[in-house]
């Protein structure tokens, strides 16, 4: 997949008009309306589409108090913090944020443009641990960018992907979202593999308040042996994982997390589950 990556301009390089401005608010608003609103956000996507062109298949915005460069087309995530952002996993993010405070450590895996990392980042107000785990190299440069961005709200950011046992492995691109690649034998693209526990010695971690794992079916894969093998200390407060891919699932995971003392607190509509632990 050809991805466009500005990341030497200064931000408001790409910044919209105020016509474009008003209406991405006006969607982000017909969005939150129901199934109505669902409908006719999906039929006036033809009229963002139309104009936007060129240059402007990059904007620069500002979400949630944090500077954004995104990415039109080729990134699900981009577009719907671009044009849908209130709507873009809110129990989710609720859920982690609620947790925020100084000396908090979250882990995203599969981290995208940041959605998750610099929102945490920024509810710590820059006083908590935030890693970021981004494997694919230009979605990792986006990602960059936005952190550079929002300076004041550092997050820690790593280029490998998380499994089971270290070592090395392949990404496959998502045909049409780069948030559906994902590691396979099938890919194309080189990446080292680490696991979550050797990921938090190295860190030196010492807590784990909350950790979002989203890498389309390799859930099991990180979560199952570090949910076997991590002391108390390490075991987080709250785990969101993506559950639509659970059919490439090889490890039962739930039930390790079971063992270790969560409880399944709700699946949301976008398709994750969210796990807290049992005091």
């Amino acid at each position: 997949m050809a991805v466009p990556v500005d990341d030497s301009s200064a931000f408001g390089h790409y910044a919209p008009g105020p016509l474009r401005r008003r209406f991405h608010a006006s969607m982000n608003r017909i969005y939150k309306v129901g199934w109505p609103g669902r409908r006719l956000f999906g039929r006036l996507r033809w009229l963002e589409r139309l104009c936007s062109s060129g240059t402007r298949e990059i904007v620069d915005v500002e979400r949630f108090g944090l500077r954004w460069r995104l990415y039109r087309r080729g990134n699900v995530a981009d577009s719907r913090l671009l044009l849908r952002p209130d709507a873009f996993e809110p129990v989710e993010i609720k859920s982690i944020t609620d947790l925020a405070e100084p000396g908090c450590t979250f882990v995203d895996i599969g981290a995208n443009c940041g959605f998750y990392a610099l929102r945490l980042a920024r509810a710590a107000t820059g006083k908590g641990r935030v890693i970021a785990i981004e494997p694919h190299p230009e979605m990792r440069r986006r990602l960059a960018y936005n952190a550079q961005l929002n300076s004041a709200y550092p997050i820690r950011i790593l280029g490998c992907a998380v499994g089971d046992r270290p070592g090395n492995g392949k990404l496959l691109e998502g045909d049409r979202n780069l948030g559906e690649t994902r590691v396979s034998d099938e890919g194309s693209i080189d990446v080292e593999i680490r696991t979550l526990l050797d990921i938090a010695a190295a860190e030196k971690l010492d807590r784990i308040d909350a950790v979002k794992v989203d890498v389309e079916g390799f859930e099991d894969r990180v979560l199952e042996p570090f949910l076997r093998d991590a002391p108390e200390r390490l075991l987080p407060r709250l785990i969101v994982a993506e559950r639509l891919w659970s059919g490439a699932w090889e490890a039962d995971w739930l039930s390790r997390a079971a063992d270790r003392g969560y409880r399944e607190r709700t699946r949301t509509r976008q398709g994750n589950l969210i796990l807290d632990r049992r005091r």
